[in-house]
């Protein structure tokens, strides 16, 4: 990559191109009149603030929850990409959240299971062992400062996900770990392997898991969203991901 697309690479764009290998390459979304299904995020009588999006999925995905959020009053630029699989599928749904705050990135993507890790030895050694490496390479990385979040959130999720800070300037290297859980993610869901077979028991938990995930108690960043975008377009959101 030249320098000077380096120096344009910023969150926006690193999704951008995320979302267009979900379409392009994995095949997972569809485009269609009504897919995506666009909203206007803000909070009543003041300015636009962002978007959502989302649209339809195939195959074992749902669904794809695509948000922009850029507050003003917040000076934050958030991009965030969901991809959804059917809550029968226990292929793990997909999650990269990117926020930029001045010259520095906030990067999260993670792979969130659909079944207990501690009782499921061998889902596990398929869809998360894989990532070890390149978790460990997030760990060593001197660009990557250590991402914070709370101990009931980091419950939540998955202990394969990266959670990291890093300068604009070395967005690139964000980009190269992303790519590498967005290709594992896309060899789990083309995979016929019995661990990750449908299994309808697994609907129940998959609807509490997002609940619980996607909520004002477990992440207080949609507390502050309340203020910056307004309540209802917290709530559109937060729908789109828990429905």
């Amino acid at each position: 990559m030249s320098q000077s697309t380096e120096k344009k690479l910023d969150p926006e764009l690193v999704c951008t191109r995320v979302m267009a290998r979900l379409i392009e390459d994995v095949g997972c979304v569809v485009i269609a009149p009504d897919s995506p299904a666009w909203s206007d995020l803000g909070a009543q009588g003041a300015a636009r603030a962002g978007e959502l999006r989302v649209y339809r999925g195939r195959g074992r995905v749902q669904k794809i929850v695509s948000s922009h959020l850029s507050p003003g009053a917040a000076g934050v630029d958030s991009h965030t990409l969901v991809v959804l699989t059917h809550p029968e599928s226990p292929v793990p749904h997909l999650v990269l959240d990117t926020v930029r705050d001045g010259g520095g990135v906030t990067v999260h993507v993670d792979l969130l299971p659909k079944r207990d890790l501690a009782v499921s030895p061998d889902y596990l050694e398929r869809c998360f062992e894989p990532l070890t490496q390149t978790r460990r390479e997030v760990e060593e990385e001197a660009r990557f400062a250590a991402g914070r979040t709370s101990p009931r959130r980091r419950a939540l999720l998955s202990p394969w996900g990266a959670l990291f800070t890093l300068d604009l300037r070395h967005l690139q290297v964000a980009e190269a770990i992303i790519d590498r859980y967005l290709d594992h993610w896309a060899e789990l869901l083309r995979s016929s392997a019995a661990e990750l077979s449908a299994a309808p028991e697994l609907a129940a938990r998959d609807h509490a898991h997002r609940r619980l995930l996607f909520s004002r108690a477990a992440d207080p960043i949609w507390l502050r969203l309340d203020h910056a975008i307004g309540s209802a377009s917290v709530d559109r959101i937060l729908a789109a991901l828990t429905d």
